[in-house]
């Protein structure tokens, strides 16, 4: 490679150098994200603690009125996550997170001024429309910036927000609804009240703090330091380095197999765990706890998901595993759930919820790891992850349904039907397990298991094909001698040396 100074990259060893970077990167990106996602939870979630401080008996909302308003929010949710994600990639984070953050905390505030059935209903489908970009987007937006290998303990950090968010809701209202009285105002008005306006002002805040993304050159970084940065990615990404906007890779994104498997996986983790989001206040006081007991009763679960997401977390990036994990976590919340439905004893069954929430939790972040990680080039993968965090988010509508007043207090009905999605689940991730592995295993056969590091120039990175540049002889092997390099970058996933996270 004539005298050019080189180095090598492989997936398993990091130089001292590329943990400096890594720590730099964590806290310029994590902490930012994380807090915007607590925000975000929160305000989505609140209702159900504002339920037991008086909200249906206020409005004079039924059951199925109020299961309905649950429901709606994810109505446009779900229509606008992946136009928001190509919004995203044009606009840019720093532009389009901050502006829907400000939307949302606008009809957040406004929820505290409802006075009827319609107005609430109206309220629940326009912040579900605010709040549509931000989880798409953040996670798209992390995984533009680390290996594959590094993505779940980032993503579930930020993930684990919504754990805070349970442990912390609870709490939060407890002290919020002592308001009750203020102003004339009842205490379920001023959680809507103050965590809206709170969310207003991170937003506008946010502006000044949010990077963009890698290629956008962000100035918290050194030139060396992006250059580093890119090569880092582009090497990991391998034909997937590709950057452009193309509708060819969005067409390629929905005519898989695989991301469709991944959201049938995905959307039997979030029926469960938003209905237990939602009821996880009125299920506890349907054991036997009184309001405010039940308000702080629901942080334990939480805390213990946040352990269990971030445990995971770390033990799947080391071992650079996805699968296996899921499979684990829904099989203890399928225990879960079998206590729920056949045991009555209060202490046992109040155990049972900890373990769905704890279980539940880490599926989440480590299903979004598992695609993020294995979906390229980069349109490509803004897409599936929206599609897939769509689809997962009809389940929303889905969980806002299972638990009705009629069958309190045991809501058998809503354990079993969570019990199925489960199930469901882990019959989809069993599913990509054997498929990814068979093809690993194709490829390996055909062209050769990749295990040698690649090596790079030690110059300013170009976006180029990573495979490409190593040999000639690569090329013939793969069948791609008479293959453009922009053809090449198109591939991704579907590139000959890509092997699959499993």
């Amino acid at each position: 490679m004539n005298n050019e100074k080189v180095f090598l990259l492989n997936d398993k060893e990091d130089d001292l150098g590329d943990k400096k970077l890594l720590r730099k990167l964590d806290w310029h990106l994590i902490p930012t994200m994380t807090f915007l996602y607590l925000l975000s939870f929160l305000d989505r979630v609140n209702i159900g603690q504002a339920k037991l401080d008086g909200l249906t008996v206020s409005l004079k909302l039924s059951s199925n009125q109020y299961n309905t308003c649950l429901s709606v929010f994810f109505v446009l949710y779900v229509v606008l996550e992946i136009p928001s994600n190509l919004i995203l990639k044009r606009l840019r984070p720093s532009r389009w997170i901050p502006m829907i953050m400000v939307g949302w905390g606008i009809v957040m505030t406004l929820m505290g001024l409802v006075n009827s059935y319609a107005s609430l209903l109206i309220c629940r489908l326009f912040l579900g429309a605010a709040e549509s970009g931000l989880f798409p987007g953040v996670n798209f937006y992390l995984s533009s910036w680390y290996k594959r290998r590094e993505l779940s303990w980032r993503i579930s950090i930020f993930f684990s927000a919504a754990a805070l968010a349970g442990a912390f809701g609870g709490v939060l209202a407890y002290g919020i609804t002592k308001m009750g009285g203020v102003g004339g105002q009842e205490g379920w008005r001023w959680i809507f009240y103050l965590e809206g306006i709170a969310t207003v002002v991170v937003g506008a805040i946010a502006f000044f703090f949010i990077n963009d993304f890698p290629s956008d050159r962000p100035k918290f970084l050194t030139e060396s330091e992006y250059n580093r940065v890119m090569t880092r990615l582009q090497t990991d990404a391998g034909a997937g380095a590709s950057e452009h906007f193309s509708w060819k890779q969005v067409f390629a994104a929905l005519s898989t197999w695989k991301v469709y498997a991944w959201s049938l996986c995905y959307i039997s983790i979030l029926v469960p765990f938003y209905s237990l989001s939602f009821f996880s206040p009125t299920i506890i006081q349907n054991l036997g706890f009184i309001t405010y007991q039940a308000q702080l009763l629901s942080a334990p679960p939480y805390v213990f998901a946040f352990f269990t997401t971030m445990i995971t977390a770390y033990v799947s990036d080391k071992y650079a595993h996805r699968s296996i994990f899921i499979i684990v976590w829904l099989s203890v919340s399928i225990v879960g759930y079998t206590i729920l439905i056949t045991l009555e004893n209060l202490v046992v069954k109040y155990l049972a919820v900890v373990l769905v929430a704890g279980g539940l939790s880490p599926c989440i972040a480590t299903c979004i790891a598992f695609i993020s990680g294995n979906v390229s080039p980069h349109t490509k993968r803004a897409t599936a992850l929206a599609f897939m965090i769509s689809v997962g988010n009809i389940g929303g509508i889905i969980s806002g349904q299972l638990y009705r007043t009629q069958d309190a207090p045991r809501f058998i009905l809503g354990h079993t039907i969570n019990l199925g999605f489960c199930a469901l689940g882990l019959i989809s991730v069993v599913i990509l397990l054997f498929g990814l592995r068979a093809e690993n295993k194709r490829r390996d056969r055909l062209y050769g298991p990749i295990n040698a590091p690649m090596v790079l120039p030690d110059t300013e990175v170009q976006s180029s094909d990573t495979f490409d540049v190593v040999s000639e002889e690569d090329r013939r092997r793969w069948g791609y001698e008479y293959m453009s390099e922009k053809e090449i970058l198109d591939l991704g996933d579907q590139h000959a040396a890509w092997r699959y996270i499993l």
